[in-house]
């Protein structure tokens, strides 16, 4: 006889070792140039605000075609950790080709391809860890945090070593080593997806369409409302990783800091979401899933106003440079407590045979359609509120370009919190 009592299952160690080794190389590549790169384009390549939201959008791309292909294979067709392999083979040969670009045409063409490849890997690697953990609500948190790790280290890698003592011109050329960096650990990922546990398709038939059936699990009324509210809120998540670094910068310039510390001060933001993803799960199981996500979303309305607040003010730099650290810190929450919380949620309350499909199709709502638009609105606010003085020198009006995200993010929060209602266990099954 079953013990009704008994603890449930714990995923072994050894496996739960590599699955956060995956993580930590998933989110290694992109944690080396995406805090850095606008500041990059803009300050290096010469490209216009506007572009610099191009190619913050071209990046986004991946997710919008992830539906009608990678979906379909991992549920119905190849193994996930075989799919993932061939992305990252040639993402990471993509990423090196982009290394070596200036032109702004040619980094956009291979950003794009690069995200079409990349992006969707990010829902992948979450659906595989997913199906082999045999808590998932516990243990995912404690894997996913790992990847956080491998997206803090590059920071203290290329600013602490590579980066160390450069300034001007020759800092602005060096930063390119973070595209370089982030190739090469792609194709280091491709070579560790082999060696990951095999995650089959489902033994479904396989001539039912998995995108088609994930698209009928978000009609209900819960799901439209965290898709809605998940999309305003990747507008400004992605308005941050816009205009982050260039802020950073104007700031460390207004108290005569000229090296490179900008990628180091976005790493308080993954040092802290360590800190929430390793007590998200206990988080979950006590206060459920809107108390934690509301404040998730919260913090992205708070986070934009610590920054406009710090542009208007005529602050001390040692006062301006702290709450800028505080309002990057509290990205832990933000993505933490709101977007991995929401992948947890899509995963908890979706049929397992198309787990694979409905993780795409919810990260092609909010990484894909609403980090692309988020991209375009980012780089056309920054164009409407910089201005150009009497002597040619752009100046950006960061109290309005962070002011009006505040506003954005108020709504979204408002949106969630009186619009969505959490699905009950019976409600699920």
């Amino acid at each position: 006889m079953t013990d009704a009592t008994a603890s449930p299952a714990v995923t072994p160690l050894s496996l739960r070792v590599r699955l956060s080794c995956m993580m930590f190389l998933q989110y290694f590549m992109q944690g080396c140039y995406l805090p850095v790169a606008s500041l990059y384009l803009q300050d290096s390549l010469g490209f216009e605000k506007q572009q610099v939201g191009y190619f913050s959008s071209a990046l986004s791309i991946g997710p919008l075609l992830a539906p009608l292909f990678v979906g379909q294979l991992v549920d119905r067709h190849f193994a996930t950790q075989r799919v993932l392999a061939c992305c990252h083979l040639v993402a990471g040969g993509l990423m090196l080709a982009l290394y070596a670009q200036r032109d702004f045409w040619s980094v956009i063409t291979l950003g794009t391809l690069y995200s079409i490849l990349w992006v969707p890997t990010m829902m992948l690697t979450n659906s595989l860890a997913l199906f082999h953990l045999q808590q998932r609500d516990r243990e995912f948190p404690t894997v996913r945090l790992w990847g956080t790790i491998g997206f803090i280290l590059p920071a203290w890698l290329i600013e602490g070593v590579w980066l160390a003592g450069l300034e001007g011109d020759a800092l602005n050329t060096a930063r390119g080593v973070t595209f370089a960096l982030s190739g090469v650990t792609g194709l280091v990922m491709a070579v560790y997806c082999w060696t990951l546990p095999n995650t089959p398709p489902s033994d479904r038939s396989k001539t039912s369409f998995a995108p088609a059936q994930a698209a009928n699990y978000f009609l209900s009324r819960e799901l439209w409302i965290l898709v809605l509210a998940s999309f305003g809120i990747a507008l400004v998540h992605q308005f941050y990783f816009v205009w982050n670094s260039p802020f950073l910068s104007h700031v460390l310039k207004s108290g005569g800091v000229t090296g490179a510390y900008e990628q180091r001060i976005s790493s308080l933001g993954q040092i802290s979401e360590v800190l929430v993803l390793a007590g998200l799960g206990l988080a979950v199981t006590r206060f459920g899933f809107k108390r934690v996500m509301l404040v998730g979303a919260t913090a992205y309305a708070l986070r934009c106003a610590l920054f406009a607040l710090v542009a208007a003010a005529e602050l001390p730099f040692a006062a301006s440079i702290t709450l800028a650290g505080l309002g990057n810190a509290l990205h832990g929450f933000c993505f933490g407590a709101f977007l991995a919380a929401a992948f947890m949620y899509v995963d908890r309350h979706s049929p397992r045979d198309i787990r694979g499909s409905a993780q795409t199709m919810y990260g092609t709502l909010i990484l894909g359609t609403g980090f692309l638009l988020g991209g375009i609105v980012a780089g056309k606010i920054g164009e409407w509120f910089t201005t150009v003085d009497s002597s040619g020198e752009k100046l950006a009006n960061w109290t309005m370009i962070w002011g009006s995200c505040a506003a954005w993010a108020i709504v979204c929060v408002a949106v969630f919190a009186l619009g969505f209602r959490e699905q009950t266990a019976s409600e699920t099954a």
